[in-house]
């Protein structure tokens, strides 16, 4: 069986990369595409072919924003059962800026042990695509 040649973009890898910022987050393979898992329970897989590149998460607050994506471009979002929800894309085509950290994290808190999900902020997300900015030193004297 020939191997499929690896995309030439960064989409892929910057999906990976996103995916292994949260915690105790390992990655493997699972029916031929990558899974990413949080103590064995998968939130994330990744699949690709030569042109195109699928993403699945299971989602449930976004879940109405995912339905209205499908119905506007269904050759890229589809909504299945039990929530999961499948993105597609040529490999030159990136998902709306902001939307694949969302959703992911919202699919790892929905999936990963709950114990895994609390070590993560509560409120607002955090920025897991970019490094943290450097902290500005005080010019207070006390």
């Amino acid at each position: 069986m020939p191997k499929t040649p690896q995309p030439r973009t960064n989409n892929l890898e910057l999906l990976r990369r996103l995916a292994l910022t949260f915690p105790e987050t390992e990655e493997g393979l699972s029916c031929g595409k990558q899974a990413f898992k949080a103590r064995n329970k998968a939130f994330l897989f990744i699949g690709h072919d030569a042109t195109h590149y699928n993403v699945m998460l299971k989602l449930r607050d976004a879940l109405p924003e995912a339905a209205r994506l499908a119905a506007q471009e269904p050759t890229h979002y589809s909504v299945g059962g039990h929530q999961w929800v499948k993105l597609t894309f040529p490999h030159d085509q990136s998902p709306p800026p902001g939307l694949m950290q969302r959703w992911i994290d919202e699919s790892y808190r929905l999936l990963a042990p709950k114990t895994l999900v609390a070590l993560l902020p509560t409120s607002g997300l955090p920025d897991r695509a970019a490094p943290a900015a450097p902290r500005k030193k005080s010019t207070k004297r006390a």
